[in-house]
């Protein structure tokens, strides 16, 4: 994007003033579901559209027409076209006049064209439908979505949502590759809008961009109930917290569809006093979110139970970074009455994904493979990095006592604790991974519920839980974005009987076979399949 005198810096701000303006942002009426791209629109994620690169559709009027300009009001896009002998002679287009108008935006070293195909009234995620009349549009309680199509010279039309609704929110200023908000009056993005999969009671908004979501939540990057600077911080403070990017670095944490729920500092005061509790209604505390004093956001503290589920992609690029300031971490020893005046967002996840890890005794050369593991948070980087992890079998928040040290991070599982709509919704796609063990406390995970047959080996259920660790993919397809690996069963050459799970072979085993496929960070459950 070039730079001149009249693109938009955003400077740091003076923290007392952006503060006591941002206490006044209210929480969204209705908490949905974190997502894991920033637009939504895969191939196109990175694209910012020049405003001035419009070409409108032929004029109806039958009068010669020449564009004139377009413009972003709030979430509005509208052009006007100068037509001789017209009455009046400027026309302003907005909504389904737009249907036929083209922009053109860089693209990989090129450009790609951008068609509005079809236009319709918006309803967003937290209902009900508000209708786009003139007075609605103009106060801001309804807006246009669009449905884009997007061609480059050697690839043919195809649409720029390919996920969630297929439509798309005009949305006003750039984005960096990295998901920083960049203020540019002169650039807006195509921000593609989830769907329900759900019900009206139970929603699964799934698909599409975290920008849809959050101004569906109430977080625009344009003034609205609080001033312009307030709103770009909180909007880009939701977009962070929607897709789990713990590192500021564009990089979601987190499964496409995760149940979140979600509130800013009064709100959270006002429900809690004290320390923050671990669960809300059966959510549990994921991140405090925070807007530093030159605009950055970056987690305050994560929660315990993230800090015990960290996928294993879950790092920073810039290894300087660490996913939590380590004298604030865990968020269940903040106290936010300490933060009363500052940006803030506080989260509540389900974690339908937990971590797989690899523990190993050197002296017996025996495995565990296991979800049940506590992590020391003052130690934990988070990513492939497994120091500071340990066992925890009984599931009592206490390290084991054991000869077994973590060797790997095997990647993500989805967790026993489905709720029951996703796992339905995900039906097929998915399947059990069983948790065996013998009278002497070796264990397996296998896809067989008869644990493979082998002598002396029953399936260990806690807590009624059947017996079920987890669950993963049972097929990928092979166009599906995110990485596709394998989880596999392997046998040991020296004694038949012990089998280890894992993603790679340990020295001296045997493939058997493979049991499914881990999801990646970023797949959308029940979609990439």
């Amino acid at each position: 994007m070039k730079v001149n005198d009249r693109t938009w810096t955003r400077w740091c701000l003076v923290m007392g003033m952006l503060t006591a303006l941002g206490a006044e942002a209210e929480p969204p009426p209705v908490n949905s579901a974190q997502g894991s791209r920033l637009h939504g629109s895969e191939r196109f994620e990175t694209v910012n559209i020049p405003l001035e690169s419009f070409d409108l559709a032929a004029a109806s009027t039958g009068a010669a027409c020449t564009k004139s300009a377009m413009m972003m009001a709030g979430g509005r896009l509208v052009g006007t076209q100068s037509c001789t002998g017209a009455s009046p002679p400027v026309w302003f287009l907005e909504g389904t006049d737009l249907v036929g108008t083209s922009f053109r935006a860089p693209f990989e070293g090129r450009s790609v064209k951008l068609t509005i195909e079809e236009v319709r009234c918006h309803v967003d995620i937290t209902g009900p439908a508000v209708p786009c009349t003139a007075q609605n549009l103009t106060d801001g309680n309804a807006y246009w979505e669009y449905r884009v199509t997007a061609a480059t010279e050697d690839n043919p039309s195809q649409p720029l949502c390919p996920t969630g609704s297929g439509f798309a929110l005009a949305s006003p200023h750039a984005w960096s590759t990295g998901g920083e908000l960049l203020p540019n009056p002169e650039f807006f993005t195509f921000a593609c809008a989830a769907k329900n999969e759900g019900t009206a009671s139970q929603p699964f908004f799934v698909g599409g961009g975290v920008i849809a979501k959050c101004i569906d939540w109430g977080y625009a990057p344009w003034a609205t109930t609080f001033p312009q600077a307030v709103a770009l911080d909180y909007h880009q403070l939701c977009t962070r917290m929607a897709m789990a990017d713990y590192c500021g670095e564009g990089r979601s944490n987190t499964l496409d569809g995760t149940p979140l729920k979600f509130m800013n500092t009064q709100e959270a005061n006002q429900l809690f006093t004290g320390d923050l509790p671990a669960t809300l209604d059966g959510y549990s505390l994921e991140a405090v979110w925070k807007v530093d004093d030159c605009g950055g956001v970056r987690p305050l503290c994560l929660g315990k139970k993230r800090w015990d589920t960290l996928p294993l992609e879950a790092t920073c690029v810039n290894r300087k970074l660490v996913l939590a300031p380590r004298p604030t971490r865990p968020c269940e020893s903040t106290d936010l009455a300490f933060h009363a005046n500052e940006t803030l967002l506080v989260s509540y996840s389900l974690f339908i994904d937990r971590s797989l890890v690899t523990f190993m005794d050197a002296a017996t050369n025996s495995y565990v493979t296991t979800t049940a593991v506590m992590v020391d948070p003052l130690i934990i980087e988070g990513g492939s990095n497994v120091i500071g992890i340990h066992l925890d079998l009984d599931g009592n928040g206490v390290a084991d006592v054991t000869p077994f040290t973590a060797q790997r991070k095997e990647g993500a599982i989805l967790s026993p604790k489905l709720p029951v709509d996703i796992r339905t919704r995900m039906g097929s796609f998915i399947k059990p991974l069983y948790r065996c063990a013998n009278s002497s406390g070796d264990s397996v995970l296998t896809d067989d519920s008869q644990c493979e047959r082998l002598p002396g080996y029953i399936l260990k259920s806690i807590n009624g839980d059947q017996g079920i660790e987890g669950f993963v993919y049972s097929s990928v397809g092979v166009t599906s974005t995110g990485q596709r690996r394998p989880l596999k069963l392997w046998r040991s050459l020296r004694t038949p009987v012990v089998h280890v799970t894992s993603t790679q072979a340990p020295p001296g085993f045997i493939l058997v076979r493979e049991l499914g496929y881990l999801p990646s960070v970023g797949q959308l459950p029940g979609r990439d399949l």
